[in-house]
């Protein structure tokens, strides 16, 4: 019978440990890995080509990852986690649901249009179009970074970086959530304004309200993935979608990750060797 293996990339996430026990004890066996000394067409070190492997870890190793034989190998589907795919089908529900999709040579352009399109002195919230973290999100001042020299230096990427832009929003608390299919997992707050708290949810109305977008999108990126939403003006918002394999925990069951990972990771591996 077939059984998951896992990778793990230790010291990323704060549950670290937790995740190993909990591996222990469901009975799967894991290796430990490190980014710098994998490659892939070394990856029969750890596993036999072709083998069912499930990676947890940074976006860098995991896009490693894919280049191997494994099945499923990593969740992080590059394409379906940018925001140009998935805010097409969360677009109702986002935070940012008003948005200008452009290079930051554009942005600079076109900054004034921008900023009156949102009503800004200046600020504006500025993220990539990758969900591979090329730079931090956040929001930055066009009056004073009114230069493709200024804007790329502070963000360290050049003018043809794709990025969203919109306006600058209050968010009092933000939420993730692992996800499988259009079914949640385990929930956890992890941030209140500046301060971070992991406190695990068990339903109630966080949980029914990410399932009854879930439910409504009817779309999903793979398998598994992770949903952050936030408070913001006391309304509930999608915050932005994630990789099961290279996000962290927070107070999120462990347990539940690891069973339903390797659920969708066994589920894939058959459908391909069928």
């Amino acid at each position: 019978m077939t059984k998951v293996n896992w990778l793990i990339e230790r010291y990323i996430f704060d549950a670290d440990e937790q995740i190993l026990e909990e591996l222990k004890r469901q009975g799967y066996f894991y290796k430990e890995i490190k980014y710098l000394t994998f490659h892939p067409k070394d990856a029969h070190q750890y596993f036999p080509d072709n083998d069912c492997v499930l990676f947890r870890g940074t976006l860098n190793l995991g896009r490693n990852i894919l280049r191997t034989s494994w099945v499923p190998g990593a969740y992080l589907d590059e394409r379906n986690l940018r925001c140009s795919t998935y805010y097409t089908y969360f677009g109702q529900y986002l935070l940012n649901k008003k948005y200008f999709l452009l290079t930051l040579g554009e942005l600079i352009r076109r900054q004034e249009e921008i900023l009156e399109y949102f009503g800004s002195d200046g600020d504006l919230f500025i993220r990539p179009d990758s969900n591979m973290k090329s730079f931090r999100a956040g929001v930055f001042n066009l009056k004073k970074l009114n230069t493709m020299a200024g804007l790329g230096s502070e963000l360290k990427r050049d003018e043809t970086t794709l990025v969203l832009v919109s306006g600058k929003q209050p968010i009092t608390k933000e939420w993730r959530f692992f996800v499988y299919k259009n079914q949640v997992i385990t929930g956890s707050l992890y941030l209140v304004g500046e301060e971070r708290i992991n406190e695990t949810i068990n339903g109630g109305y966080l949980e029914s309200y990410v399932n009854n977008v879930l439910k409504s999108v009817n779309w999903y990126p793979e398998s598994l993935y992770t949903l952050d939403i936030c408070e913001s003006a006391g309304e509930l918002y999608v915050l932005e979608l994630g990789s099961y394999s290279c996000s962290g925990e927070y107070g999120c069951d462990s347990s539940l990750i690891i069973e339903f990972g390797a659920k969708a990771a066994l589920d894939d591996y058959e459908t391909v060797n069928d």
